[in-house]
């Protein structure tokens, strides 16, 4: 009967769409970290000429590179600060926190005039790095219901991307204080934003507030006060709160990490995967050529502007993320991953090319257009797949009671692996040249490939628990 069929229709876009609100809102902060990640691309060229802004005169190269490499410093320490804070005062506080350094780090750039208040800037920003690529992917973990996991998991990458154009455009058409004055509203625009949705269940219940992971998860679900809604969500609150007692996460031991809790195979495991990924992340070379996309441009000799060229790398790169979002929970995850990281690597391929043709004196002007093609398709096809995923794979991998803790180790790895690749950079390209740049990131993307097809387990459409079988499964065949 028509009466009865229409409500079962509707009744999955309508339990979805507050959790599809959660993310979008949640990710205004990813929006506002991409911004300070893209800030450097069109403002670095303009620190290091005579033009520059600062009252202290232009930067050095040796300052420039510090310039891009404290993000990370910044990061590595709030990795540990975030991971501690998670799970001490919630996911949804410790995001609100991570939007301070963020306003901090645009009040730098606003109103300081020295190369030292830059430092500070990065500093703060690498602070807000932090909290950004920690919580938002476990806030959205933990909200997301299996089935559309990896999608909202996916607007994390295209909203940091999306902030990355932001800087790039205004960057261009706009002056360099005028940008910060601009931009500081972001993160404040996330605090108004955010601060109208609910904790996860997960944490709730581990704090032993049950009513009110009750009423987050009704409103995440959209469940109503029908009975067959209070069944659903009576069946949903004791699965989660059976998952969280056989785990041992309760109040009073949710912080009692012991050794003993790394001993299974599949925890570790876990951990050396997320190791590989966070290290491919960065060194297949997106990050750090993002960073100096408009020099890189310049070096090439492309006859487009720079900061125009990085604007078309910025797009490409959002329509890569959008793609992701699409993609990621109608593909297999290992399949994603493979083609898309062997994709790059034929894209850096081709970069390392015409930089290694350019140093032996080949007339390259008739492919000037490479580098701008072969960067656009590396940041597209990493964005489909190789760098959201490494995201969304690490926060469903982890054990749950070592989800924050063994996040936040793999984070501030990143971190780590993050600060060597940029702030080395420069000097890479010095000692191995621009070619051999691009076939070293090209040669970790290949390796990419095969780490994922013979190490890392499918995920889609699983759940945590079944997540954790297969990877202990795994040792036994």
């Amino acid at each position: 009967m028509p009466e009865t069929k229409f409500p079962i229709e509707i009744k999955p876009d309508r339990r979805v769409v507050h959790q599809y609100l959660a993310a979008v809102c949640v990710n205004i902060i990813s929006l506002a970290q991409g911004t300070a990640i893209g800030w450097l691309s069109p403002f670095l060229p303009l620190l290091i000429s005579t033009d520059s802004p600062l009252t202290s005169g232009p930067v050095t190269d040796i300052q420039a590179t510090w310039i891009a490499s404290l993000l990370c410093v910044g990061a590595i320490f709030g990795t540990v600060l975030f991971g501690w804070s998670a799970d001490k005062f919630g996911r949804k506080f410790s995001l609100c926190i991570a939007a301070l350094p963020l306003v901090g780090f645009w009040a730098c750039i606003a109103f300081g005039g020295h190369v030292e208040i830059l430092y500070l800037g990065r500093v703060l920003a690498g602070l807000g790095a932090a909290g950004v690529f920690l919580l938002v992917p476990l806030y959205v973990t933990e909200i997301s219901e299996d089935r559309i996991r990896g999608s909202l998991g996916a607007f994390f990458i295209l909203f940091i991307n999306m902030g990355t154009l932001v800087s790039f455009v205004v960057g261009t058409y706009l002056s360099y204080h005028i940008t910060s004055y601009i931009l500081i509203f972001l993160p404040i625009l996330f605090l108004l934003c955010f601060m109208q949705f609910p904790e996860t269940p997960q944490h709730l219940i581990r704090c032993n507030k049950i009513e009110a992971a009750e009423n987050s998860l009704k409103y995440l679900r959209g469940y109503t006060s029908s009975a067959e809604h209070e069944s659903m969500l009576k069946e949903e609150m004791n699965k989660l709160m059976s998952q969280i007692a056989i785990r041992g996460k309760d109040s009073n031991n949710e912080s009692s990490i012991k050794w003993a809790d790394f001993a299974p195979f599949s925890t570790k495991k876990a951990i050396i995967i997320g190791m590989v990924l966070v290290t491919l992340n960065q060194f297949s070379g997106c990050f750090a050529l993002i960073n100096y996309t408009a020099q890189i441009f310049a070096d090439a000799g492309s006859e487009l502007d720079p900061n125009v060229a990085a604007i078309i790398v910025g797009a490409i790169q959002i329509a890569g993320s959008y793609a992701s979002t699409l993609v990621v929970d109608r593909c297999r995850r290992k399949v994603l991953y493979i083609i898309t990281a062997f994709g790059s690597a034929i894209g850096l391929s081709a970069m390392g090319v015409h930089a290694y043709l350019k140093v032996i004196g080949f007339d390259v002007s008739v492919i000037s257009w490479v580098p701008v093609a072969s960067l656009s398709f590396v940041i597209f096809i990493a964005s489909v797949g190789m760098l959201p995923l490494t995201f969304v794979i690490l926060s469903e991998i982890l054990p749950h009671k070592l989800r924050s803790f063994g996040g936040s180790m793999c984070t501030t790895f990143l971190w780590v692996v993050s600060f060597i690749v940029v702030k080395y950079f420069p000097v890479l390209v010095e000692v191995l040249g621009m070619h051999g740049c691009m076939w070293t990131f090209a040669g970790c993307c290949a390796f990419g490939v095969f780490f994922n097809a013979f190490f890392i387990p499918e995920t889609r459409g699983k759940s945590i628990d079944e997540i954790t079988l297969a990877m202990g499964n795994k040792s036994k065949n």
